[in-house]
């Protein structure tokens, strides 16, 4: 167990209350990242409140995100297991003795809820992806399923990252209604455009070109995209940021689609963005998504953008109805919505995004619809979250 910034030995003992924020860990994904930012939003209220903000990680991995330096940081290293994290964050949270809990992913949600009632803090739990889409299947797969089922609903309060996913939650896991909220993921424009701003000879050498991004992994499903667009016969290249275990496999199915000049993997990014600025317009062929942080993050740089109605978000973001169907494809609102694994139907949508008077259109959509998730509107929301369960108390 290491602490950084503080330690439970040490807690200030002028501060009003203490909480906690707890998560597997801080590596690379996105919830990792609205962790970090969450709590960045938070600093000016907790400094406020004068309030002691704990942030636990379950496992010593590599960091790829930072926390501001008022959060208390420790790192516990519980190797994945649910014995050692329940042992360990016991021992934790004993010692901060928190008004409440707020935790991100399952295993820390788990953690969060079964120490709850035992150390007497208010347990308010984040489900960051649509729940029965994660799970493909397995033993182990349906033990956490269980486990949701479980636990969930005896959470004081459990965030969901979009309706779709509340609406999982409620009909799949039985949590009640009453206990889910929505909160969605903040995002900060004028960072966003900033880091767009830095000079990218690559990208300008590439253009013109459209862009997907994510890791290269069945679900994500780049297959679909890559037919899609062999099909629609584009004259803009390809670029698709990210890696993973299916890069080869894709590379191959390239060749085999004659478009292996076309298509550009160009891995992991740390500034994407400044690659986003130059696209045309954005794609994403995902099978399951909680809330995708691309496809928001491409809209706060004005671009067009054209996905498939996975659960759950798309449909959301696009229509603002969670349970909007789509067949082939249709020209949304805010951009273009594709059936999953339909590549007729995300083929036409690229040829119909091409068309200049088509990218101008949706380019001012797209920069509409991203006020919707401002900084300010998140620390709101979690703030009425927190609210509604600390003032039971």
């Amino acid at each position: 167990m290491s602490y950084k910034n503080n330690s439970t030995d040490s807690i200030n003992s002028t501060t009003t209350k203490n909480v906690a924020f707890i998560i597997n860990s801080l590596e690379g994904g996105g919830a990792e990242r609205v962790m970090a930012n969450a709590l960045r939003i938070m600093q000016s209220y907790y400094e406020q409140q004068n309030t002691g903000v704990y942030l636990v990680l379950l496992d010593s991995t590599e960091e790829s995100q930072q926390v501001p330096e008022y959060v208390n940081k420790i790192t516990l290293n519980t190797q994945g297991s649910l014995v050692n994290g329940y042992k360990q964050l016991r021992t934790t949270l004993q010692s901060i003795a928190p008004e409440y809990c707020v935790s991100f992913l399952t295993r820390a949600n788990y953690l969060t809820v079964l120490l709850a009632k035992k150390l007497k803090f208010k347990a308010i739990i984040s489900e960051r992806v649509n729940t029965s889409s994660h799970f493909s299947g397995g033993l182990k797969d349906t033990v956490s399923k269980l486990l949701i089922r479980l636990l969930y609903p005896k959470a004081d309060k459990v965030i969901a990252v979009s309706e779709g996913v509340k609406n999982d939650l409620e009909r799949n896991f039985g949590v009640p209604g009453n206990k889910i909220g929505v909160m969605y993921n903040p995002f900060n424009v004028p960072n966003l455009t900033a880091r767009a701003a830095s000079p990218n000879p690559e990208a300008e050498a590439l253009k013109p070109y459209i862009v997907g991004t994510g890791r290269l992994v069945k679900n994500k499903n780049f297959s679909l995209m890559l037919n899609a667009y062999a099909q629609s016969a584009l004259t803009q290249n390809l670029v698709v940021l990210g890696k993973g275990e299916l890069e080869d496999s894709l590379k191959a199915e390239c060749r085999d689609l004659g478009i292996a000049d076309k298509v550009h993997f160009l891995g992991f990014q740390q500034n994407p963005y400044s690659f986003l600025k130059h696209a045309d317009f954005f794609v994403s062929t995902s099978n399951a998504e909680g809330f995708p942080n691309a496809i928001v993050e491409a809209m706060c740089l004005g671009k067009p953008v054209v996905v498939t109605n996975c659960e759950s978000g798309p449909a959301e973001i696009l229509t603002g109805d969670s349970d909007y169907a789509v067949e082939s494809y249709e020209q949304c609102e805010f951009g273009m919505l594709c059936a999953v694994n339909n590549p007729e139907g995300v083929k036409h949508a690229l040829i119909e995004m091409a068309k200049p008077h088509m990218i101008e259109h949706y380019q001012a959509k797209s920069a509409e619809r991203s006020q919707q998730y401002s900084e300010d509107a998140f620390q709101r929301t979690l703030l009425a979250h927190i609210n509604s369960v600390v003032a039971t108390q």
